[in-house]
């Protein structure tokens, strides 16, 4: 992870304002809940189909 001016070694090809690194720790905070809830609902259907499959 490189951090360059020219914004290169951003994934979007474009470098990012001093103002929007709140919203984008904003954004990962929330992609972060997003996908531990994600993965608490697989784990409960994962449970279910478990006990269907076993009783």
């Amino acid at each position: 992870m490189a951090w360059s001016s020219t914004g290169s070694g951003v994934g979007s090809g474009s470098p990012f304002p001093p103002s929007e690194w709140q919203s984008s720790r904003v954004y990962t905070r929330s992609q972060l809940m997003a996908c531990l809830r994600a993965g608490l609902i697989a784990l409960v259907l994962l449970g279910v189909l478990a006990l269907i499959v076993l009783y």
